[in-house]
């Protein structure tokens, strides 16, 4: 049972989540998507739409299929955030990787990287035979393998997910108003939700 904030990051990053996929989509759909692709496609959407959830929930899949997941997640200011197997650099990484026909990259913000860099990036991993895999903003020419798209209603099942049973604390009005505040930005409505619940149990403990 959760006694902290259900919205604290460590319950709401991706990964902690599992992503909710629309009607007709699964993982088993577009892993197969990707397979005749030669394990290339690109996850397309706005912020906060959850693409990073989405490729969380694929890595797993990803591992299981025998793909050797390498992913780095670009961060706004031009670095590079590591989250897996790969050395201390912003893009030196790519030249000492073993690639091979089972390596899978996975580039978290592709549309931070230069034009420049992702024409090299591309035609390393094309030489090399390894899959790639993209989440940006906008279609950056990799065959579509999804689009992640905000609404109230997923808003609304990704609340019901992270709170306890019984607790009310969140109504979804609350849900509402805060999608409403975040311009449909998942993320921003979930630390939004986070200020709610912190201040509506500190005057529960209060009112005691």
């Amino acid at each position: 049972m959760r006694s902290s904030n259900p919205f604290a990051t460590r319950f709401t990053r991706p990964g902690a989540i599992g992503y909710l996929f629309p009607v007709g989509q699964s993982v088993e759909s577009l892993l197969a998507s990707l397979r005749e692709n030669q394990w290339w496609g690109e996850i397309v959407g706005p912020h906060g739409s959850g693409k990073s959830t989405l490729v969380a929930t694929l890595i797993p899949a990803l591992q299981a299929a025998g793909r050797k997941v390498v992913r780095h997640v670009i961060t706004p200011d031009g670095g590079d955030r590591k989250e897996c197997l790969a050395p201390v650099g912003a893009y030196a990484f790519l030249a000492e990787l073993p690639f091979g026909s089972s390596t899978q990259l996975v580039l978290d913000g592709y549309e931070r990287i230069s034009w420049w860099w992702r024409r090299r990036i591309q035609v390393l991993c094309r030489k090399r035979g390894a899959g790639l895999l993209i989440t940006a903003h906008q279609p950056l020419g990799l065959p579509a393998l999804a689009q992640t798209a905000p609404s109230e209603q997923l808003a609304q099942k990704i609340v019901r997910q992270l709170l306890p049973e019984g607790d009310s604390t969140i109504t979804p009005a609350d849900v509402t108003a805060a999608f409403r505040q975040a311009d449909g930005n998942l993320r921003e409505t979930l630390f939004a939700l986070f200020d709610v619940y912190q201040a509506r149990r500190a005057g529960s403990t209060v009112s005691r």
